[in-house]
């Protein structure tokens, strides 16, 4: 999806860092791209949730809330 409008998002620069390092290795064209995948695969375990609750336990069940 990348191409569509942007927004700027902060993170920690040795997280930033980390991820540079993994991107480059795996042959993505910028930090930015990894990122934009990651985050989009991760979002499709809940894109199809039908209510708040299913995807707090959604959320639970990955381990991102307890």
């Amino acid at each position: 999806m990348l191409g569509g409008k942007t927004v700027k998002v902060k993170i920690d620069r040795d997280l930033y860092d980390r991820v540079r390092k993994i991107a480059d290795v795996a042959g993505y064209a910028t930090t930015e791209e990894f990122i934009t995948h990651v985050l989009e695969k991760e979002m499709l375990h809940f894109e199809d949730a039908g209510s708040d609750d299913d995807i707090r336990q959604r959320l639970k069940g990955l381990g991102y809330i307890s």
